[in-house]
């Protein structure tokens, strides 16, 4: 009986051992404290508790996780909203950014891909001129990178980007309503 007891706090101090962290582990919180958008992450994440296919509230939600780097969050922020509506483009082009930001450009690809024939056939959302272009870029530039192991290699990658990537001119969308000129001159 005593050997059992023994060999259980000698099980206990073990496992205390193995699973404390090192002192001089340096732990910081996943989202600044003041951070501006902790707040509006709150109270996304409330409401998409309550309304899960909200797929405006996942997509600013996404955003904000991608600008304070966590682009695993943002795809799991993003997944009730694409069950519920797999036809919007917009849900499509998010994931997609978030996996090249976690570095799987093969199903950043995928992504893309899914987005630009949504925007192409038709989806929930118009998709305009703009967002048009955008995706064309993007899907062109991730077809020079599907295949490659962006961790493993990561200046390949990044050379093959720079070529797929170049300078362009997207118009904004034309106003029916002239611009109005200022009186008196």
């Amino acid at each position: 009986m005593a050997t059992r007891v023994l060999d259980l706090a000698i099980l206990v101090l073990l496992a205390v051992a193995i699973l404390m962290p090192r002192p001089n582990v340096k732990v910081k919180p996943a989202v600044a404290e003041n951070s501006p958008g902790r707040q509006r992450i709150a109270e996304l994440q409330a409401q998409l508790a309550s309304a899960p296919a909200d797929s405006a509230a996942a997509l600013e939600l996404s955003g904000i996780f991608m600008d304070v780097g966590h682009p695993e969050w943002a795809l799991a922020a993003l997944d009730s909203a694409l069950a519920a509506h797999p036809d919007d483009h917009r849900l499509h082009l998010a994931r997609s950014l978030a996996f090249i930001d976690h570095f799987e450009a093969g199903y950043a690809y995928g992504e893309a891909v899914r987005a630009l024939t949504l925007c192409e056939t038709g989806t929930i959302v118009p998709c305009d001129e703009g967002e048009h272009g955008r995706m064309v870029m993007l899907k062109n530039t991730l077809e020079r990178v599907k295949n490659m192991d962006i961790r493993r290699d990561p200046n390949s990658a990044k050379d093959q980007i720079i070529k797929g990537l170049r300078p362009a001119f997207l118009p904004r969308p034309k106003t029916d309503k002239p611009a109005e000129k200022p009186a008196g001159k």
